[in-house]
């Protein structure tokens, strides 16, 4: 029976360089002030509730319209686009995921796709960058909601409908960097194994007790093993 894999972006896959350089120009075009992603903890959050805590700390009303989260994403695209071919930022993938992700799309009874705090059209960004995106099916984003819980079952029902087959939450395991990642899986009746590669270390990762826990993805074999049995 396949199994659907969640991945996490940032902390989990890859991770990004001087990135806040992008990020508060964005802020700075779409919402006219000096924000600085620096000033609040991201990890784990989603980029709507990112910007709302860089806002509120400048004291500024966050009640934000659809139409200025198109403006933000589409400006945060181009800033991402514009650093990367300029070379102020860079992505890079972290150990193992490449390799990772080439051995379960080669492996029939898995699915990979992600779940992430990113909008999609920056996520798209991203995992190009790192030469991720050919293994990853269509999952979910901020775009979609910006409350993670509610991201691994758009995730699991778009995979569903691509590969036309069904995934019991007990077949679906999210791979993430932080207990927000864990918290998701929980009310999600999912698995979750998490990553010792963002701010967390492995050890403060064990106290949530999630179902599993690696320094990081290097050892294909012990992930796709670990995969497979929990």
């Amino acid at each position: 029976m396949e199994r659907l894999v969640l991945f996490d972006i940032d902390g989990t896959l890859i991770r990004s360089r001087d990135g806040y350089i992008a990020f508060n120009e964005a802020i700075r075009k779409t919402f006219g002030v000096e924000g600085d992603i620096r000033a609040v903890i991201p990890d784990g959050n989603t980029d709507p509730l990112i910007v709302k805590d860089i806002l509120g700390q400048l004291a500024m009303d966050v009640k934000i319209s659809e139409n200025q989260w198109c403006d933000f994403s589409a400006t945060l695209r181009e800033c991402y686009d514009d650093h990367l071919c300029r070379g102020t930022m860079r992505i890079q993938s972290l150990p193992g995921a490449v390799e990772l992700l080439a051995a379960l799309s080669a492996d029939r009874r898995f699915v990979s796709t992600v779940v992430t705090g990113n909008f999609e059209s920056t996520a798209e960004v991203k995992l190009m960058a790192a030469g991720l995106a050919r293994y990853l099916c269509r999952g979910a984003y901020a775009s979609d909601s910006s409350h993670r819980p509610d991201l691994p079952a758009i995730a699991r029902r778009r995979c569903e409908e691509l590969n036309r087959s069904s995934f019991s939450n007990e077949r679906c395991v999210i791979v993430g960097d932080t207990p927000k990642d864990l918290d998701a899986a929980r009310q999600s009746g999912m698995k979750c194994i998490l990553v010792g590669t963002g701010r967390y270390p492995v050890e403060e990762l064990l106290h949530w007790q999630p179902d599993g826990c690696v320094a990081d993805l290097s050892d294909t074999e012990a992930m796709i093993a670990l995969l497979s049995e929990i």
